[in-house]
């Protein structure tokens, strides 16, 4: 529809012409086989599976047809009444659902009207096929002149592309409402009030249904009824005949082609069809209620029947009733589940008041897991104080066979704050986790003239001798070496920290300075791995390196070079690509003054990373700067074409 919108006539008509003869083919080989030897005489030879088969899809297609080519409206509502607003609702949750409201008018030859008398004749001939379980006798001149019309107009094109689909259609349905309006007729003569006398003996049927095509064709009347409201009545009264005058008579024995295992079947599909549509508040508002409960009535359903009209009653009453009226049904509602004391009821209310304790467990535990703090600092230091009671007495036990205790003080509920609950789960493998704080201590000096007291810092000398060895390549012991991959975890971790609180600073002056860290960082820990905030930008950056590797095989060495620089330096090409990927949503920068600041005022990561590689190629390793450059710039390509891949993905526009 909107490709036909944009196009003018003669191309809109292009686009319009595949359809109709799409349409046309699919409904000549459901009802012109008869004169071409296609279906029927599949059947005819023994082939029941192929043709059955064959017209089960035929008949999904007429469904689709009649959806496609009817309004999901009801003719003659109000614009601004609740049941449109409803309906418009609706139609905009389902993109989906095509109809001809969807198609752009203005069109000489494309029309709704012809659209629409085209879905109405389907309709039509759908009914027949549930109505009497198959296709009433076609007049065969009238078959022969339908596939000579659609021969002819397949060859040389007819003046509208709406008649040979209306020269297939038209026989088929009138044959089904000459019957049809013929049984009515006999129905007001006996004088009983909606009666409806059909006499099966008489009618001929081109093709009978097996089982798997009548269902099909129950569940698109039944469908129709509920996404097309102007078809709920016919579909309704449609069900209930045929729910009441089911295939098999009374005895419910095999029919035609159809088994008694079958004919079970669709009896059964008939009654929870009509069951299902009584309890639709359309049947009360277009009336045919009366016709759904009787054909319920006649099959022992009363039961039933009572409570479904019951049900789309109330439903109408709400929709028309006020705030008032809805409150009372969800108290009613809420009265009558509460009153259900049985087993499972009860063990149910156990279940989720277990859960209940659980989470209020967690959420004692946590400072983090359970609340998330405000960003507001003084919003946060109101709901600490508020928790304060909720902290356990004693700490949450740990993996290590001796947990060292730590008593709660004002310093614990402060780290539990800044860290977000992070260190009431503490790691006690990890030194930097447990006590990384010990492996510094601080002396303080006394207070000078200037009123500011000297502090010293000096390092554990255990600390210290680790790391010697470690830089110098010495020999490692086992706790050494477990000192040194925890040094490198600590490092990755700390520079992500300090990485992420550039990116979210308020201030322009500390998001600069972080960026400034960053990279002096990230060229000062070769080989440290990235850690898991930051893991995306250094698998976009290789996978960016390796693409252009593979598309410029001249330059193939000088790539290979870069790639093999991207995996030493895991760091450098996470902050080239940090700006390309996505993240989530960052404050944005403010300058000491409290006001905004554009986002370019401040040099980005990735300038400062290169600033960096040059300085440090003027006096060695000159070719980083050139390795670091081929990098960046695969990541920017990458990122584009990623975009291009997925137009209407904002987050990845804006990040290329």
């Amino acid at each position: 529809a909107e490709r036909i919108g944009n196009a003018d006539d003669a191309g809109a008509l292009r686009l319009f012409l595949p359809v109709m003869r799409m349409i046309e083919g699919v409904l000549g080989r459901l009802f012109l086989e008869r004169t071409r030897g296609g279906i029927n005489e599949m059947v005819d030879q023994g082939n029941n599976r192929a043709g059955d088969s064959l017209r089960a899809s035929c008949i999904k297609f007429l469904e689709i047809v009649v959806l496609c080519f009817s309004n999901r409206a009801l003719p003659g509502l109000a614009a601004g009444s609740q049941a449109a607003i409803r309906m418009a609702k609706n139609a905009k949750a389902s993109a989906h659902d095509f109809s001809l409201e969807d198609l752009p008018p203005g069109h000489p030859i494309i029309t709704r009207e012809g659209l629409e008398e085209i879905g109405e004749y389907c309709f039509s001939t759908l009914r027949g096929l549930v109505l009497l379980g198959g296709q009433a006798a076609i007049d065969p001149n009238l078959l022969l002149a339908a596939a000579a019309s659609s021969s002819v107009g397949s060859a040389f094109g007819g003046s509208s592309p709406f008649t040979p689909i209306l020269d297939i259609l038209k026989p088929a349905a009138l044959a089904f409402l000459k019957i049809e309006s013929t049984a009515e007729k006999a129905g007001a003569e006996s004088g009983e009030k909606g009666s409806f006398i059909l006499d099966r003996s008489s009618i001929e049927l081109d093709f009978g249904l097996s089982q798997k095509s009548y269902s099909l064709s129950i569940n698109a009347v039944q469908m129709l009824a509920t996404k097309r409201p102007v078809f709920f009545k016919d579909s309704s009264t449609c069900l209930a005949r045929r729910s009441i005058d089911p295939p098999g008579g009374s005895t419910g024995a095999a029919d035609g082609s159809l088994t008694k295992a079958a004919v079970t079947g669709i009896r059964t599909h008939l009654r929870s069809s009509c069951l299902t549509l009584l309890r639709n508040f359309l049947s009360v508002t277009s009336g045919c209620w009366e016709a759904l409960a009787n054909a319920l009535n006649a099959s022992g359903m009363k039961a039933q029947a009572d409570r479904a009209l019951q049900s789309s009653r109330q439903q109408l009453n709400l929709m028309k009733g006020g705030r008032a009226a809805r409150n009372r049904a969800a108290v009613f509602y809420e009265w009558d589940t509460s009153a259900d004391d049985s087993r499972a009821a009860k063990r149910k209310r156990d279940t989720d008041d277990a859960e209940t304790r659980v989470r209020e467990a967690k959420m004692a535990r946590g400072l983090g897991s359970g609340i998330q703090l405000p960003t507001s600092m003084v919003d946060a230091c109101e709901l600490v104080m508020l928790n304060l009671e909720n902290l356990p007495p004693k700490r949450p036990p740990v993996a290590s066979s001796t947990p060292r205790k730590h008593p709660i003080d004002l310093e614990f509920v402060m780290d539990a704050v800044i860290t977000n609950g992070a260190s009431l789960s503490i790691d006690e493998n990890h030194w930097y986790d447990r006590d990384g704080g010990d492996a510094w201590t601080m002396e303080e000096g006394e207070i000078g003239e200037d009123g500011k007291r000297a502090l010293t810092f000096t390092m554990s000398s255990k600390v210290l001798e680790a790391a010697e060895k470690s830089t110098q390549g010495a020999q490692l012991g086992e706790s050494e070496k477990a000192f040194t991959e925890q040094s490198n975890i600590a490092a990755s971790k700390a520079f992500s920290r300090v990485l992420m609180a550039s990116s979210n600073a308020r201030s322009e002056a500390v998001a600069d300075f972080g960026k400034q860290l960053a990279a002096r960082l990230a060229w000062t820990l070769k080989g440290v791995k990235p850690s898991t905030e930051i893991e995306k930008a250094n698998e976009m950056a290789v996978e960016a390196t390796e693409n252009s590797l593979k598309r410029n095989t001249e330059c193939e060495e000088t790539l290979a070079g870069s790639l093999e620089f991207a995996l030493d330096y895991p760091l450098v090409s996470s902050c080239l690509a940090f700006d390309l990927v996505q993240k989530g949503p960052s404050s944005q920068p403010r300058d000491d003054a409290g006001s905004n600041v554009a986002a370019s005022s401040t040099s980005s990561l990735s300038m400062r990373i290169l600033n960096e590689a040059y300085v440090c190629s003027l006096n060695e390793n000159k070719e980083n700067y050139e390795k670091a450059l081929d990098v960046f710039v695969s990541s920017v390509v990458n990122a584009c074409d990623l975009s291009n891949k997925m137009p209407n993905d904002s987050e990845k526009k804006t990040n290329s």
